[in-house]
């Protein structure tokens, strides 16, 4: 059963420290939501309010629509899975998952079924006789995250889960979460400062800074559409690219000047954009979102190559325009070389522009 978390003007400071400022925020019930930002923005406090484990300083915290402000967390119908894997050494695989159950004091009968279900689950039910020091990283992760749903929780808090596992491992149990969640269907929330995990984790990602979420949406609004300076140059790898330009007006058409060159704009924004002529503003960009000419030619944007990154997949180059640097995503196959002066060309459609004041992107519909 799943149940839906609603916090309500939560507030939670330490010190002169605010963690979390005044946050509403609702997780419907089944769904996996994740609370992505830098170190110190608030999201693991923001879990700990939800866990019980640190009692606001105001507003409610609800939990399948009950107030569980002044409860512990034993009583929240939560489990919790920690970056540290907490498992305990001098316990078998089995007795691990089962701790739980036994605090319960469920019938015996009732925790073989359970543990031999949910190691089933996880892939881990070869491994049920063996010691915390017998496994992997990721088999004792496992057994963490087995030993949390063995319970049957409402709600499943999950804190940073895979930081300790190496590349490939964090890949194979980002893939594993993913379809585990699919088929449990408990409402999670999953604290990360890995914006690949968000990204393709999460049902939604809630952005956080300074202990307040900064954007609230799906993984592909959050990426395609920052709703703040921030959150594009937090997400994507390599993150949004930045250029001042200025709006300006010649011959009836509304253009971005970048320097002493123009950058062509989506129609249906001439608009607006008509009556903000000779506002300054941020141009924001994404790497794959840039087309690349070996020569700079007519209305393209001219470009000192600085670096060029072979991926593998792609090439990856880090160009000079103006006093603004840029990456751009480009095929392996292209040939540049340092110093090389090439042509870009801006996808219109995936142009975002920003108040330069405030950092917020302006809206066109």
């Amino acid at each position: 059963m799943a149940a839906e978390i609603r916090l309500e003007n939560v507030r939670k400071a330490f010190g002169k420290v605010v963690a979390v400022r005044d946050m509403d925020l609702v997780v419907e019930p089944g769904e996996f939501l994740v609370l992505l930002g830098p170190s110190g923005c608030g999201k693991t406090t923001t879990l700990r309010c939800i866990a019980g484990l640190e009692r606001v300083d105001r507003g409610r915290v609800y939990i399948g629509g009950r107030d569980v402000t002044a409860l512990p967390p034993s009583r929240r119908g939560i489990a919790m899975v920690f970056q540290s894997y907490a498992v305990f050494p001098h316990m078998t695989v089995a007795q691990n998952i089962a701790f739980g159950l036994r605090m319960r004091h469920t019938p015996k009968d009732e925790i073989k079924r359970a543990v031999k279900e949910v190691a089933e689950l996880l892939q881990i039910d070869e491994l049920l006789d063996r010691y915390p020091s017998q496994l992997s990283g990721g088999q004792r992760q496992r057994v963490a995250v087995a030993r949390a749903l063995v319970m049957r929780p409402e709600v499943l808090l999950m804190d940073e889960p895979l930081s300790n596992l190496d590349a490939l491992l964090r890949l194979q149990m980002r893939a594993e979460l993913k379809k585990l969640h699919r088929e449990v269907g408990t409402t999670t929330v999953y604290v990360t400062h890995d914006q690949i995990e968000a990204l393709s984790l999460g049902d939604r990602i809630a952005v956080m800074r300074d202990g307040e979420i900064v954007q609230l949406d799906t993984p592909h609004e959050v990426y395609d559409k920052p709703a703040i300076v921030f959150v594009g140059g937090f997400i994507g790898t390599p993150p949004m690219n930045f250029l001042r330009a200025e709006v300006r007006k010649a011959d009836g058409r509304v253009y971005l000047a970048v320097g002493d060159f123009s950058v062509e704009v989506h129609e249906e924004w001439e608009g607006k954009l008509g009556e903000m002529v000779g506002t300054p503003v941020v141009l924001g960009i994404r790497a794959e979102n840039i087309e690349v000419r070996p020569t700079p030619e007519e209305g393209t944007l001219p470009a000192q190559v600085i670096v060029a990154e072979p991926l593998g997949s792609q090439q990856l180059l880090t160009v000079q325009v103006g006093k603004d640097v840029l990456k751009v995503a480009t095929s392996p196959e292209l040939s540049v070389a340092p110093g090389q002066t090439i042509g870009l060309v801006l996808t219109k459609a995936k142009i975002r522009l920003f108040d330069e004041k405030t950092g917020e992107a302006l809206k066109f519909d």
